[in-house]
């Protein structure tokens, strides 16, 4: 497992690089973020990350938590974990939520695990 939990370790480390997250992505990725946006496809997630990091959204920091890991199938996987966000912006935006329930799915491709599907939903 601790090589799963390695790659949602990578994405943390990488949120403020588009290329590099996204590489961690399958081609066909879903991700759903913590303010609600639904973003499909690796390419699609990478420029708006690329759109993101040129605006006051990079001054908005997440800290990922892994609380628990575990194989659905031999090449699917679930981490669940807590997301903590730090709103650095200078200029008011809508409030974004401290924290949220992050949920991982996996997907083994080859001898690479990759991430399929990420949804957030804000914790209260």
């Amino acid at each position: 497992m601790e090589d799963i939990k390695q790659i949602v370790t990578n994405s943390d480390k990488l949120q403020n690089d588009p290329d590099g997250f996204a590489d961690l992505l399958t081609e066909d990725a879903n991700l759903v973020n913590i303010a609600g946006r639904r973003l499909h496809g690796r390419e699609n997630i990478r420029a708006a990350y690329r759109k993101a990091m040129a605006s006051q959204l990079a001054q908005v920091q997440t800290r990922i938590e892994i609380h628990d890991a575990w194989l659905v199938q031999p090449d699917v996987a679930v981490v669940t974990a807590t997301k903590h966000v730090s709103d650095e912006r200078d200029e008011p935006n809508a409030p974004l939520p401290d924290k949220g329930a992050v949920t991982f799915v996996l997907a083994k491709r080859g001898e690479q695990w990759l991430i399929a599907s990420v949804q957030t939903t804000p914790i209260k």
